[in-house]
């Protein structure tokens, strides 16, 4: 699972950047709309969307639970923040939407609402391995079966997403270019088949 984020000050830069991506293997897509005005939410998610659709890619939006609802995108991600708010949005938007959030310290695993999430993100700054794998290890402990995805601020080795245990990545857009994207993802398709095989 490979999740990129994508944001920027226009629609048009967004759009692009969207565009990259998915012709570049990418099959899930973030958009963070928070530097967009009010009337260009609505025209800038309907054409992402319809591009999604195209290369079948999942859509999902950052901490927008109304554009989510609104415009039936597939997914709403959380940044950090209580565990209520995650249960809430799934009140919300009903058992059909994909639903992420985001944790930065295994000390907020138990409070995870189980129910109500379909992934974990560990934050970017999250840096250390073993504080990766902390986390990773006390959601197996507590029984989730949830993946993990590690956000990150550059392209990885294979040997640390390994080493991590998690279950894919989430990379912001301005990070990486989209021939990167495609070589990471084949390199990630890889690493998953292999573990399969090891099963």
């Amino acid at each position: 699972m490979i999740q990129l984020i994508v944001s920027g000050d226009t629609a048009s830069i967004l759009i692009d950047a969207c565009i990259a991506a998915l012709e570049n293997a990418c099959k899930w897509i973030r958009l963070d709309l928070s530097h967009l005005r009010e009337n260009e939410v609505e025209p800038t998610v309907e054409s992402i969307k319809e591009s999604c659709k195209s290369f079948d890619a999942i859509l999902s939006v950052d901490n927008d639970v109304d554009a989510v609802k609104r415009l039936k995108v597939d997914g709403l991600h959380i940044g950090n923040t209580e565990g209520a708010s995650a249960a809430q949005a799934r009140k919300q938007l009903g058992e059909e939407i994909i639903l992420g959030v985001t944790i930065d310290d295994a000390s907020a695993v138990p409070f995870l609402p189980r129910t109500a999430v379909d992934y974990v993100e560990i934050d970017e700054n999250v840096g250390a391995t073993g504080v990766r794998n902390e986390i990773v290890k006390q959601m197996k402990a507590l029984g989730f079966d949830e993946p993990v995805v590690a956000r990150l601020k550059g392209i990885p080795t294979l040997q640390e997403v390994r080493a991590w245990g998690v279950d894919g990545i989430s990379l912001d857009s301005s990070t990486v270019n989209p021939a990167e994207l495609k070589d990471l993802i084949l390199r990630l398709e890889s690493l998953a088949q292999e573990r399969i095989n090891d099963l």
